[in-house]
């Protein structure tokens, strides 16, 4: 598991319009490690509006504002690998938010 990986999610409880996607994005020392959990993004259907939404190919949006701890045990497949282009895009969005 990497950093700019788009995996399948699947909830315990799926509930309509509950995004299905999650984008990694915590670091190589969480994701290499035996942490039950990694940092993600969810990857929403439609454009929330905003500079801390950046659209992920044909995916969606990865949305900033919906950082969450996610179960690894919870991902399913690979979807896709974010572009180079695409992460610096949720750097930067990450440290506007953060105001870093």
């Amino acid at each position: 598991m990497q950093r700019g990986e788009v995996y399948e999610y699947i909830p315990v409880i799926p509930r309509p319009g509950q995004s299905r996607m999650r984008l990694i994005i915590s670091a190589a020392g969480i994701n290499e490690a035996d942490h039950p959990v990694v940092l993600g993004l969810q990857v929403l259907d439609r454009d929330p509006g905003g500079l801390l939404s950046i659209r992920l190919a044909h995916l969606g949006w990865a949305s900033v504002l919906t950082i969450e701890a996610v179960l690894r045990s919870r991902l399913g497949n690979l979807i896709y690998t974010a572009t180079g282009e695409e992460m610096e895009a949720v750097s930067v969005a990450l440290r506007a938010a953060q105001d870093l």
